[in-house]
């Protein structure tokens, strides 16, 4: 799977109004770059983005989230190894006006030890969101792996 991220240039061309100082795209280039990083080492861990456009928007919107999240990911793939599938979404709640970044685990078959490592692993990250301006989530959908 191949991530097309925005050209540097690009991005900071479409965020500049007349007010915006280049400082501010300096800044915007930086955490693209970062972005653009990170990606790429989820596809490294073999991490499916279905809609690599929504997450790259959050992470843009939300970019504290990038330095926790790609621990996660090699945390999960490292305990649930190859035969998981691993997809990173945008989970948009129906019924309230929320969202954030999910890491979802796919498992061939599923019993209570996938639930009880998910847990595991949440747990292990879950102090580090305090001061996150975003949210993330680790969890299953139960769904066999794509």
């Amino acid at each position: 799977m191949s991530v097309n991220p925005p050209i540097i240039e690009a991005v900071c061309e479409s965020r500049l109004s007349p007010d915006d100082s280049k400082e501010e795209c300096q800044d915007s280039t930086v955490v693209t770059f970062h972005l653009q990083r990170a990606f790429s080492q989820l596809l490294s861990l073999e991490v499916r983005l279905p809609q690599p456009g929504e997450v790259r928007d959050y992470l843009l919107r939300y970019p504290d989230l990038t330095d926790l999240l790609l621990p996660v990911c090699e945390a999960t793939r490292q305990r649930f190894g190859s035969h998981a599938q691993l997809s990173l979404e945008v989970y948009r709640d129906p019924e309230i006006e929320d969202e954030y970044v999910t890491l979802y685990v796919r498992h061939p078959e599923y019993d209570k030890c996938v639930m009880k490592a998910i847990k595991e692993i949440r747990t292990a990250y879950e102090a580090k969101l305090a001061g996150k301006s975003g949210w993330f989530l680790l969890t299953t959908d139960f769904r066999p792996p794509r």
